[in-house]
């Protein structure tokens, strides 16, 4: 937790069974987006998965979006016939033999940035848990030289959210209530399963 905003995405940081292990996916070819390691992605009717938003890109609106898990990186090979290992999936590019990772098991938790909505210094946080936030994009949406994305948790939603807050990170000098304070979330409207109501 932070005076800093330095969101990092979606990180995965706990699973019931102790492993967590992304499971195989893939991408159409030309699809004309980033896709950055710890990006929310959604599943398609043609069986790719594209960015976790209404119409797949980062401009997209997120309100009822049912998400598959969070993205983890690509392999392909490339129009040159060179296989390709990547933490992100390169805009357009011409590829074949893809394979997109997804953390996409409903019960794995993440770790994401949450900006504080009350007086930072001041007002502690731990009354969001259990409530539900969708994600927004920090711009531009991620690093292509690290491949990580900088989305985080957006407000509070009055209906339905993509995710639900479960509790806090907190280390030695952190507080609940810093400006930016690290939130772990569950997946709430997934593609797997059955959305609950906030708390």
């Amino acid at each position: 937790m932070s005076s800093t905003s330095a969101p990092f995405g979606f990180r995965p940081s706990f699973h019931p069974s102790g492993q967590m292990r992304p499971k195989a996916y893939t991408i159409a070819s030309g699809y004309a987006q980033n896709l950055f390691g710890g990006d929310p992605v959604k599943l398609v009717d043609a069986g790719t998965i594209q960015f976790g938003t209404s119409d797949g890109t980062r401009s997209g609106t997120t309100d009822g979006v049912a998400l598959l898990g969070i993205f983890a990186g690509c392999e392909y090979i490339d129009a040159t016939g060179k296989p390709t290992v990547s933490p992100f999936w390169p805009a357009s590019i011409s590829a074949t033999e893809i394979t997109a990772w997804v953390f996409d098991d409903p019960e794995t938790l993440f770790n994401v940035q949450y900006n504080n909505p009350g007086t930072p210094g001041t007002d502690s946080v731990q009354s969001a848990v259990g409530e539900e936030c969708d994600f927004v994009v920090a711009s531009p949406g991620g690093s292509t030289a690290t491949g990580l994305s900088n989305t985080l948790l957006s407000a509070i939603q009055s209906t339905s959210g993509q995710f639900q807050i479960t509790g806090f990170v907190k280390g030695p000098n952190d507080s609940l209530t810093d400006a930016y304070v690290v939130a772990i979330v569950r997946i709430n409207e997934h593609h797997y399963k059955a959305a609950v109501n906030s708390v």
